[in-house]
């Protein structure tokens, strides 16, 4: 008969995020909402626990999790706090793309920033996915990139791209001009600061103001052949993509059980017309 509870391992990782979600997550919800994002001590705490530092052990991660480990986590996350939860989960998915989708080389550069010691709870990442005319799915990826003189013309929007303003690495999602559906698929570190890119604050967004976020638009942004993660069209892409999906997911069911939580406890404790 299949089993499928949680692995004694990953039974003890879920109760440590449950626990850093209710003792800090929750406490801190407000304020982080007032401050617009999460405190560095709040991701100091959480890089210490190594809940936010999945990554191989030779980078400095706390070791490379399953999905589905990591998924119990972002429900427990988002269990304590939904916007918070997404803010972590946001910043995540910028490392998490290089480490499926990018070369060794790659991975050294852009994840070992996350697992140092000192500094390291300072980082931020980003995964551009959505679009303006699409949700979360690669067949809705219209933003493409076509080759021209050894570089890549880059054209398109994307959409609630948290911490996009202020991410290293900041991961694009795109596909190669001409191909449709998981064809072609690529994923590309761009920098916001070069001609064709421009850059707009979403404002507070309800719930989730302490998971900052912005929409890039790219008309005809040169990037540097050395920006792709990996080979253009490889699987990492597909992966990382499947991924987000499911840890968003995860966040929400948390954020679900929260509220349920709480109406039950409302239900049992209200009074109307004098009654219980």
């Amino acid at each position: 008969m299949l089993n499928f509870a949680p692995t004694e391992e990953q039974e003890e990782i879920r109760q440590l995020a449950q626990s850093v979600a209710i003792e800090q997550l929750r406490l801190q919800g407000r304020s982080a909402e007032k401050r617009g994002d999460i405190s560095p001590e709040l991701m100091k705490t959480l890089t210490q626990t190594g809940l936010t530092t999945p990554f191989p052990e030779e980078y400095g991660g706390s070791g490379a999790l399953e999905a589905l480990t990591y998924t119990l986590i972002a429900e427990e996350l988002g269990f304590g706090d939904g916007a918070q939860a997404m803010n972590i989960i946001g910043s995540l998915m910028g490392p998490l793309t290089v480490l499926l989708a990018g070369d060794t080389n790659q991975q050294h550069h852009y994840i070992a920033p996350f697992c140092d010691a000192q500094q390291g709870h300072l980082q931020r990442g980003s995964l551009a996915f959505a679009e303006r005319t699409g949700g979360y799915s690669v067949g809705e990826i219209s933003a493409t990139i076509r080759s021209q003189d050894g570089d890549y013309i880059l054209n398109g929007r994307k959409r609630d791209v948290l911490h996009g303003e202020r991410s290293s690495p900041r991961v694009v999602l795109v596909r190669i001009e001409g191909t449709s559906g998981t064809e072609g698929l690529c994923a590309l570190m761009v920098p916001l600061d070069g001609a064709g890119v421009r850059i707009n604050h979403d404002e507070g967004k309800l719930g989730l103001i302490a998971a900052p976020s912005a929409s890039f638009a790219f008309e005809n942004a040169t990037v540097s052949a050395t920006c792709v993660l990996g080979k253009p069209g490889n699987s990492g892409v597909i992966r990382s993509a499947t991924l987000y999906n499911i840890l968003r997911a995860g966040v929400a069911c948390g954020m679900a059980r929260a509220a349920l939580e709480y109406a039950k406890d409302y239900a049992k404790g209200g009074i109307a017309l004098g009654r219980p």
